[in-house]
Order: C-alpha cells, then structure tokens, then sequence
C-alpha cells in the first residue's frame, strides 16, 4: 500500500532514476516544496507549447502528398495530439498522484525542435518531455506509474480500432479519418516509450516486471503493424 508522504516530509526526486526523464535538476530544485498542487503556470506553458510543436509536426507528416485542406490537416493533428500525448502524460500524473508524489509536465524544449525537424523527413520523433516526480515511491510503483502513459495510448487506439478497420453505415467519413490519425498517433507514442532504455517508459516497466513488458510491448508491436498495414 502506498505511504502517503506528510505535509512536514522533505521531497525527494525520483526523476531520472525510474521514471520518464531528462534531467530533473533544470525544472526543480530536490529540497522546495511545490506551490501548486494541482498544476502550475510552468506545467499549463509546458503542455501548450508541447500540444503545439507536436501538432505543427504531425500535420507535416500527414499531410505529406494528401489533396485536402491545410485546415483539415492541422484539426485532425491537433486532436490527434490532444488526446494522444495529453493523455498520456496526464496518465502518469494522476498514478504518481495516486501514490502521494507531485507530479507536473515538463517539455524539453530540445527534443521538441528535434521532432519539429524530424518531421520534416516524415519521422514522428516522441520524446516532447517528461512528468517530473517528486515523492518516496518503490521501482513497483514507479513501473505501474510508467506503465500508464503507453497503456492510455493503447487503449485510446483500441477504442479508434473498430472505426479504422471497417466502414460502419451512418458514421460520417471524418470520424474515420479522425480514429485512423488518433490511432495511428497513440500507437507510436505509445510503442515509442515502449523502448527499454532510459530515459523511457519501457526502462521502468522491465525493471518492475518484465512479464508486463512484454506483453505490452507484444500489444504495441501488433497494432503498429496494423496501423501500417
């Protein structure tokens, strides 16, 4: 069961040791309390300039060689991003929350321009930046904390799958083309922090249990293959 840390408890950082990091020393210092509780106006510039490179990235990559129009592309990015990357950060700050960590959204600005650049080239590069933790929590928790982010994405592309495979009578041809993008954006970011290397996801979910891992990995693989078949 997980201890709740006390109001008079110093913080610790977690970050980078276990969960998904860069460098936690350029965000928060180890020994302040945080002001905010839920969020903070650093977290909130974060996730809008996090929300809006990604969105500028992935409207270059689907909108490579298609006829419709810029506004077209740049919705279904953005939607795409909303409810792919938002989700999966958000995942792992309400597990770490769950615990009794403070947990914010920090963007690494350097790995931002990079997927900016990248897209370019038509390559989808998903490491915008990190929940940063801070709380006395076990490589167990922190597994299952890890664990949320690629496991949201997961089932947000499974719940897109159905509207992706097949034409259902009724439903307008947008809707398709939403659940395609969605899908195909939740699964890669989701597969991508499936890496077992650190900084990402998969790093933490190996150490915690490698049985999970696997199987999530086996999961991922699957539906990535779907969305490029």
């Amino acid at each position: 069961m997980a201890r709740k840390m006390r109001k008079d408890e110093e913080y610790t950082v977690i970050e980078p040791r276990y969960s998904y990091s860069y460098d936690a020393s350029q965000y928060v210092h180890p020994y302040t309390k945080p002001r905010y509780r839920l969020t903070s106006p650093t977290e909130v510039r974060d996730i809008a300039a996090a929300v809006t490179i990604l969105t500028v990235a992935f409207y270059f990559i689907l909108s490579a060689g298609g006829s419709r129009s810029i506004e077209y592309y740049v919705s279904l990015s953005a939607l795409s991003v909303v409810a792919g990357f938002f989700i999966h950060e958000m995942s792992h700050k309400v597990v770490a929350r769950g615990y009794g960590c403070w947990a914010e959204f920090r963007a690494d600005y350097r790995m931002l321009g990079l997927a900016l650049l990248m897209s370019f080239f038509g390559f989808l590069w998903a490491a915008p930046g990190a929940v940063i933790i801070m709380g006395n929590i076990s490589p167990k928790q922190n597994g299952k904390i890890s664990l949320a982010g690629p496991g949201s994405n997961l089932l947000v592309a499974l719940a897109c799958l159905p509207f992706k495979l097949f034409t259902i009578a009724g439903v307008p041809t947008i809707v398709s083309d939403i659940a395609a993008s969605l899908y195909f954006f939740s699964v890669f970011l989701g597969a991508f922090n499936m890496i077992p290397f650190m900084p990402f996801d998969g790093a933490k979910i190996w150490h915690w249990n490698k049985p999970v891992y696997i199987a999530t990995l086996l999961a991922a693989g699957l539906m990535l293959f779907i969305a490029f078949s």
